[in-house]
């Protein structure tokens, strides 16, 4: 007869660590579910976001160290997660959204919005609860990425007439761009922009969220100020190129929201190079080509099938890397310049959605995992253990 225990399992359990808060998950409280029939083991883990770049390590983790123990034959755990919000007092505005982070930019042209469209729908893909705000009043692009047009639908809450956020990819939107004409320019001083932020955060029904992602417009005027006086922020993203001229301009946005006491949580280095490769018909291995960049000449040599292959850094070399070291806040993420990214801004189908297994979707996926694990270990605070 078995002399398995539930205490064994625990125990068992908790030689599993979370390798960002360093502790292990029973002491965490993630263990929510832990039974014993016989020789079987049921077990609920619940982590802090269903992002989590480690949850399927630390499920195999589990399941390895309950398979250990003597006498145990079959294993099932099945991995949730519950998105904590910030600490603080609660907000006036936007209640029912755990976590508001602002996407931005110092300078324009840096792919903020393609950033904040991969990144939202790569966050739902796991089963988050994903919200975009578009606050960049003066270019609202995030309609035409996310592939929506018309105006939202009203509705009434308690007497109060509201929109009903467009939904695409899983993911609950709103933009100026949905309420003007496709041609019309939004002419509007500092106090109307304040003003449809603020109707955007408190007269749509966005429901509950997990993440609202909020496409900023670039450099730091009064979209920035204006969201980060409205509702507590959990942080920021910064997006640049590692072109000189852009990280110069990221310096102004990271001072910025110091001011405002919002922490950056990552940098995204967009434009980081673009991969080149040829063919040479007839070529042989170790034969080499010349290609001619920027005034520039680079040999390359021919591999076994007659291709060559370089990275051309179309807008330099390690700029955001080194912004991230001078101010001691992480690179969440590098990407390189591809055409599909341009062609599914265009379509409506960005390129995680249109090309989930392509290179460049897997890293807005590692992206958007490092943004959602910044995320966690900042809010969280022990949870309940079970007894």
């Amino acid at each position: 007869m078995s002399n398995l225990s539930r205490e064994a399992v625990l125990t068992a359990l908790g030689r599993v660590q979370d390798p960002d808060l360093h502790k292990d998950i029973v002491t965490l409280g993630f263990v929510t579910k832990c039974e014993v029939e016989g020789t079987q083991v049921s077990v609920v883990i619940n982590l802090t976001t269903p992002a989590c770049p480690v949850k399927d390590q630390l499920k195999a983790q589990a399941e390895a160290e309950i398979r250990s123990l003597p006498g145990v034959t079959d294993v099932e755990i099945e991995m949730t997660a519950v998105v904590r919000g910030q600490e603080g007092a609660p907000r006036e505005l936007a209640k029912t959204i755990q976590n508001i982070i602002a996407i931005s930019s110092g300078k324009g042209g840096v792919g903020k919005s393609t950033v904040s469209v991969n990144l939202a729908c790569a966050l739902a893909k796991t089963g988050a609860k994903v919200g975009l705000l578009d606050c960049d009043i003066y270019g609202p692009d995030i309609p035409m990425m996310m592939g929506l047009t018309g105006h939202p639908e009203q509705t009434e809450v308690d007497g109060k007439p509201m929109l009903t956020p467009k939904e695409r990819h899983g993911v609950k939107t709103m933009s100026v761009g949905y309420l003007l004409k496709e041609e019309q320019p939004a002419v509007w001083r500092g106090p109307m922009v304040h003003k449809l932020i603020e109707q955007f955060l408190s007269d749509v029904v966005w429901g509950d969220l997990d993440y609202l992602l909020v496409d900023m417009p670039p450099g730091t005027g009064d979209a920035q100020l204006s969201l980060a006086q409205l509702v507590p922020l959990t942080g920021a993203v910064l997006v640049t190129t590692p072109q000189a001229v852009a990280t110069f301009d990221v310096t102004k946005a990271i001072t910025m929201f110091k001011q405002v006491n919002t922490e950056i949580l990552g940098l995204v280095e967009n434009m980081a190079g673009q991969s080149i490769e040829g063919l040479v018909e007839g070529g042989q291995e170790g034969q080499t080509v010349r290609l001619a960049v920027g005034g520039q000449e680079e040999v390359l040599s021919i591999d076994s099938e007659g291709r060559f292959r370089t990275t051309i850094d179309i807008f330099g070399r390690g700029g955001g890397e080194r912004l991230a070291a001078r101010f001691g806040f992480p690179m969440i993420g590098q990407l390189p310049l591809d055409p599909s990214v341009r062609v599914g801004s265009d379509g409506g189908e960005p390129v995680i959605i249109s090309n989930p297994e392509s290179p460049l979707a897997k890293r807005f996926s590692e992206a958007a995992g490092k943004l959602a694990q910044r995320i966690a270990v900042r809010s969280f605070a022990s949870l309940p253990v079970l007894d």
